[in-house]
C-alpha cells in the first residue's frame, strides 16, 4: 500500500484520513500510511503531553480540531470532527465501539458517553461506531524504530457522566 499524506502534524502527533470501519485495525493503518516509526496515538499520549506542560490550545490549533457540534444541545455531532485513537492500547470499548476523542470546549452533548476528559471536557474521550474519518497517529514518520507503547492507566470509565 502506498504511503499517504499527513493531513496535519504537531510534534509527534499526525492526523491521517482513513476509510476503515470500527472493526478494522487502525493500528496497522498508521504504520501502512506513515511507516514503522509511527503507531496509532493513544489517549494516554495526549494526557502525557499535557501533563508534561504541553499546551492544549496549541495542540487543538495545530491539529485543526474543530468543535464536535454547533450547539451543545445538538444530539448529532458534525461529521468528521472526531479523531480515532486507542485507550490503554485498546482500539475498542465494549465490543465494536472504537475509541475517539473530540473537542467540546467544556460542554459535552447530552447523549455523549465520556470515558475521560482533559481540562474540564475541553477534549473528551468517547467511543462509537462508524466508518472512515480521521485518525491520530504518534511517532516519527522518518524513523524505522517504532515509538514506545503508551503508559497504561486506570480502566476506562464504564458508565455515563
Amino acid at each position: 500500500m502506498p504511503k499517504k499524506q499527513i493531513v496535519t502534524s504537531y510534534g509527534q502527533f499526525h492526523v491521517i484520513t482513513h476509510d476503515l470501519d470500527e472493526t478494522d485495525d487502525l493500528k496497522a493503518e498508521c504504520k501502512a500510511q506513515l511507516g514503522e516509526g509511527v503507531r496509532l496515538a493513544d489517549w494516554n499520549d495526549i494526557v502525557a503531553y499535557v501533563e508534561a506542560g504541553g499546551s492544549l490550545d496549541d495542540f487543538i490549533e495545530a491539529l485543526k480540531i474543530p468543535l464536535e457540534y454547533v450547539n451543545p444541545e445538538d444530539m448529532d455531532p458534525i461529521p468528521n470532527t472526531s479523531y480515532r485513537i486507542s485507550m490503554n492500547g485498546e482500539l475498542r470499548w465494549q465490543g465494536d465501539r472504537h475509541f475517539f476523542f473530540a473537542r467540546h470546549d467544556h460542554s459535552i452533548r447530552g447523549d455523549f458517553l465520556p470515558h475521560a476528559n482533559l481540562d474540564d471536557y475541553r477534549l473528551t474521550l468517547g467511543s462509537w461506531f462508524g466508518k472512515g474519518g480521521f485518525a491520530l497517529c504518534f511517532g516519527d514518520p522518518n524513523s524505522t524504530e517504532p515509538p514506545p507503547e503508551p503508559d497504561i492507566t486506570e480502566p476506562v470509565e464504564t458508565s455515563g457522566g
